[in-house]
C-alpha cells in the first residue's frame, strides 16, 4: 500500500528493499554482513565484557548468527536492529563503569539499531539494554551507586541513550507520527492484541523449535491455538537445546561470573514472559504506550541470554572447574524425557498428522498445502526425521553428562566437543530454512502480468491471489497493503468495496482483500465498487481458468485479467463537490451503490464552487515525496488527488503553498481557480525537519566529545612531561 498511497518513509524503505531483493547477489552480501556485525558483536561481548577465553567467545561468535531469530526472520527487516544487539550492550557495559569514549559509542550504535529495522523490535532492543544498564550500575557501583561515580555514570548512560535517540530521529519521528492513522496500531492502544500470549504450551518450542511443525513446504501445520506462523512463536528464542540444557546450566561453576549468570538468567525468563503468559509480567507489558509493541518477539532477548550463560558454561569446561552436583541432574532429566519424547513422536505420530490429514485428502479436501496421499505422506516423513535428529541430539546431551559424571574425560577437550555439537545443532536447525537464490526462480515471469505492466497505468487488486507486496515486486500497484501502519481511513474505504466473504487477517488487514463484484461483460470488462473506481482500480487479477464465455484483456496460463472501464484516473475533477456533516454521513454516502465519483466529490467545509466544474489534469512527474500535477480549468473547481491525505503532505501551486483539504474521507483535494496552473505535491512534515535537526545536532555533539577526550589525551601526557621536568630542576 505505500507504494500507491506515496505515505512517505515507508515508500522510500519499500523501494529500497524492492532493489535490493532484485539482486541475489546483493541479498547474499548483506546477509553476510549481518552475520559478520552480529558475530564480531558477539565475540567482542563475550571476550571483552565476559572476560572468557579465546574459544569460547570463538565459538559463541559462530552460533550467534545462527540462532532462531536471526534464522526464521531471515529476510525480513524484524531482526535487523538485533544484530547491533551485543554492540549495544558492550557500549552500555563500557559506559556503566566509566570507560573513556564509551558514552560516544553508545550514542552510535544506539543510533544504529533505530535506523536498521522495525521500530518496535529496536525499542525493545534498548529496553533490553536499560535492564542491562541497571545491572552495571549495580554490579560496579553497588552501595555506592548514589555516589559521584554512580551519578556520573547514569548521565552518561541517559546522554549516550539521548544523542542516539536523535541520531535516529529522521527515521523514529516521521514514522511515529505516521504510525498514529494507523488502523491496526489504533486497534492495538485500544487493548486488541493480534498476537496474544500462548502459555506452557510455547515452552518446549525453546528446546524443540518444530514440534509443532513449521511454516515451510514440506512440514505439517500443527500449531496449538494462538501460533500460525513459526517466527512469531517461541521457537525463535531456539539457541540450541545442546547450548540451553548443557553448556548454559554449567555456568553456574565459574564464582567470578555468579551475579552476571543470577542476571542473564532472569533475563532469559523475562525474554518468554509474553509467550508463556507469565502472570504480572504480561500485565505490565499490557498497559498504556507499551502495548503497541509485538512482546513475542522479545525472545531475542532470551535467546542471547542462553548464549552469554554458554560462553560462561564453555569457560567453566576449558578451565576445569566443573564439579558434579546433584543440581545437575534436573538438565540431565529434561534431556532425557525429551529424548524418549522424540524417539516416540517419530514412530507415533500425533493428530491430525496420523490419519486425520490423510482422510481429509481422500475425501477430495487439501490441508494447506497438501493436496494429495503423497503430501500428507512428506508430511510426515518430516516430521519422523526431525523428531529423530532432536531425540539423537538430546542423546548427545546426555552422553555429555554422563562424561562429566564419570569424570574419565577431561574437561577442556569435552568442552571443544561441545563447541561442535553446538554447531552441528544450530547448522542441522538453519539448514534449508530460506533458500537464497535468484527470485525469479520463486516466482518467475508471468506473460499476462508483463502486458498488464505495460497496459496498465492506475492501480490493480488481485482476486484471491497476488498478495499486495508481490504485486509491487514486478512493478503494479496494489491498492491494498501489507503494513503495520495501514492507514485507518484508507482501510475503512477499502472495507466499503470487499467482498462480504473476503477474508481478514489481524496482522495484514488488506492484504488478502478480494473486491465485490457486481457484474462481469463477455468483452473482458468487470463492474466494481464505486469506491474502487474512485480509487483508480483499472485491472483485476484472477487465477486459474475464466469462465467459459469470458474473454479476458490478459490471459497467461494461470493467470488472466479483466479491465475496469469505469476506474478514475488517479488524479481527476469531479463535477461538483459537497460539504459532508461528518465522517460518518460521508461514509454512508460513499457506500451507496448509486455513488458517481465522477459526479460527486465530497470534502468537511463548504468551498462555494459552482454546481458545475469542468477541467482535466494529469500527473506530469513524480518521485515517492514528490508529485507535480499540471491541470487546466475551465472553471474554479476541486483537484482530487486518489493518495492517502496525510499531515505531512504539503501542495503548492505555482510555488505559492495551499491548504490540501479532505475529500472522499481520506483523498486529497485543492482548489484550483479557472486556467493552466501546476500543483505540486511535496511530503514535508515539520516532524522531517526538526528531526534533521535534532540528528545534525547529535552528530556534531559527538564529534565535539571525541575532539574533546582526544586533545585531553594529548594534553596529559605534555603536562606530565612538564610537571617532570620542574620536580627535577628544583631537586637538590
Amino acid at each position: 500500500m505505500a507504494a500507491c498511497l506515496s505515505s512517505g518513509p515507508s515508500i522510500r524503505r519499500f523501494f529500497f528493499l524492492t532493489c535490493l531483493t532484485e539482486s541475489p547477489c546483493l541479498i547474499a552480501w548483506a546477509q553476510l554482513l549481518a552475520a559478520l556485525v552480529a558475530g564480531l558483536g558477539a565475540c567482542y561481548f563475550a571476550r571483552f565484557v565476559l572476560r572468557v577465553g579465546f574459544w569460547p567467545a570463538t565459538l559463541i561468535a559462530w552460533c550467534y548468527p545462527m540462532t532462531g531469530f536471526f534464522i526464521l526472520w531471515q529476510g525480513y527487516p524484524t531482526c535487523a536492529a538485533v544484530y547491533w544487539l551485543p554492540w549495544l550492550l558492550a557500549a552500555t557495559d563500557r559506559t556503566a563503569r566509566l570507560k573513556k569514549l564509551a558514552a560516544p559509542a553508545l550514542a552510535a550504535v544506539t543510533g544504529l539499531v533505530l535506523v536498521s529495522g522495525h521500530i518496535d523490535v529496536a525499542a525493545q532492543t534498548l529496553i533490553v539494554a536499560g535492564l542491562y544498564a541497571l545491572w552495571c550500575l549495580w554490579d560496579e557501583h553497588r552501595r555506592k551507586l548514589f555516589s559521584c561515580a554512580g551519578t556520573k555514570a547514569a548521565l552518561l548512560l541517559l546522554a549516550g541513550w539521548g544523542l542516539g535517540l536523535s541520531l535516529g530521529a529522521p527515521q523514529v519521528i516521521p514514522v511515529l507520527e505516521h504510525s498514529k492513522s494507523g488502523e491496526r496500531m489504533a486497534a492495538r492502544a485500544m487493548g486488541f492484541e493480534d498476537r496474544p500470549p500462548v502459555g506452557i504450551a510455547a515452552l518446549p518450542q525453546v528446546m524443540l523449535p518444530d514440534m509443532y511443525g513449521a511454516t515451510m513446504r514440506g512440514s505439517p501445520p500443527l500449531f496449538p491455538k494462538g501460533e500460525n506462523f513459526l517466527p512469531e512463536t517461541s521457537s525463535a528464542a531456539y539457541t540450541g537445546v545442546l547450548a540451553m540444557l548443557v553448556a548454559a546450566p554449567l555456568a553456574w561453576f565459574s564464582r567470578r561470573h555468579r551475579a552476571a549468570v543470577v542476571f542473564w538468567t532472569v533475563l532469559a525468563l523475562a525474554g518468554l514472559s509474553w509467550c508463556l503468559n507469565v502472570p504480572g509480567l504480561v500485565q505490565l507489558l499490557r498497559l498504556p504506550g507499551l502495548n503497541l509493541m509485538s512482546y513475542n518477539r522479545l525472545v531475542f532477548a532470551t535467546s542471547f541470554a542462553i548464549l552469554v550463560l554458554a560462553a560462561i558454561g564453555l569457560e567453566a569446561l576449558f578451565t576445569g572447574i566443573v564439579r558434579w552436583r546433584r543440581a545437575l541432574w534436573i538438565p540431565a532429566a529434561i534431556l532425557c524425557a525429551l529424548c524418549l519424547w522424540c524417539f516416540h513422536r517419530a514412530e507415533v505420530l500425533p493428530e491430525p498428522l496420523a490419519t486425520q490429514f490423510a482422510k481429509a485428502v481422500a475425501a477430495g479436501g487439501s490441508v494447506g498445502w497438501m493436496q494429495n496421499l503423497q503430501d500428507v505422506r512428506l508430511a510426515q516423513d518430516w516430521f519422523s526425521l526431525h523428531c529423530q535428529v532432536s531425540g539423537l541430539l538430546c542423546g548427545a546431551g546426555l552422553l555429555v553428562w554422563g562424561m562429566l559424571r564419570l569424570g574419565r574425560v577431561r574437561q577442556p577437550l569435552l568442552a571443544a566437543a561441545m563447541g561442535i555439537l553446538l554447531l552441528a545443532d544450530l547448522l542441522w536447525f538453519s539448514h534449508g530454512r530460506s533458500e537464497q537464490c535468484d527470485p525469479a526462480l520463486f516466482f518467475p515471469a508471468v506473460p499476462a502480468l508483463g502486458e498488464l505492466f505495460n497496459a496498465a497505468s492506475g492501480r490493480v487488486i488481485g482476486y484471491g491471489c497476488l498478495p499486495a507486496k508481490l504485486a509491487e515486486a514486478i512493478g503494479l500497484r496494489d491498492v491494498r497493503g501489507y503494513d503495520s501502519i495501514d492507514p485507518a481511513r484508507w482501510v475503512r474505504l477499502l472495507k466499503i468495496a470487499a467482498d462480504p466473504h473476503s477474508p481478514v487477517i489481524p496482522w495484514a488487514l488488506t492484504q488478502w482483500m478480494i473486491p465485490q463484484i457486481s457484474g462481469t461483460r463477455t468483452n473482458g470488462s468487470v463492474v466494481l465498487s464505486p469506491v474502487l473506481d474512485l480509487l483508480g482500480v483499472t485491472h483485476v487479477i484472477f487465477r486459474g481458468t475464466p469462465p467459459p464465455g469470458i474473454r479476458p484483456v490478459f490471459q497467461s496460463p494461470d493467470y488472466w485479467v479483466m479491465k475496469n472501464p469505469s476506474a478514475l484516473s488517479r488524479v481527476f475533477v469531479p463535477q461538483r463537490v459537497e460539504a459532508g456533516d461528518n465522517d460518518e454521513k460521508i461514509i454512508q454516502k460513499l457506500a451507496d451503490p448509486e455513488f458517481d465519483p465522477r459526479q460527486v466529490a465530497y470534502i468537511e467545509v463548504s468551498a462555494g464552487l459552482p454546481g458545475d466544474c469542468r477541467g482535466n489534469a494529469q500527473i506530469v512527474s513524480e518521485i515517492p515525496s514528490r508529485i507535480v500535477v499540471r491541470a487546466q480549468m475551465d472553471t474554479t473547481g476541486l483537484l482530487v488527488l486518489a493518495d492517502d491525505w496525510e499531515k505531512g503532505w504539503r501542495a503548492y501551486i505555482d510555488n505559492h503553498a495551499v491548504p490540501i483539504l479532505r475529500t472522499d474521507y481520506a483523498l486529497r483535494g485543492v482548489l484550483l481557480p479557472a486556467g493552466s496552473a501546476v500543483v505540486e505535491f511535496r511530503y514535508e512534515p515539520i516532524s522531517m525537519i526538526l528531526s534533521f535537526w535534532l540528528a545534525g545536532a547529535a552528530a556534531m555533539t559527538i564529534f565535539g566529545w571525541l575532539g574533546a577526550v582526544v586533545w585531553t589525551r594529548r594534553s596529559m601526557p605534555q603536562a606530565g612531561a612538564l610537571q617532570f621536568h620542574a620536580n627535577k630542576t628544583t631537586s637538590p
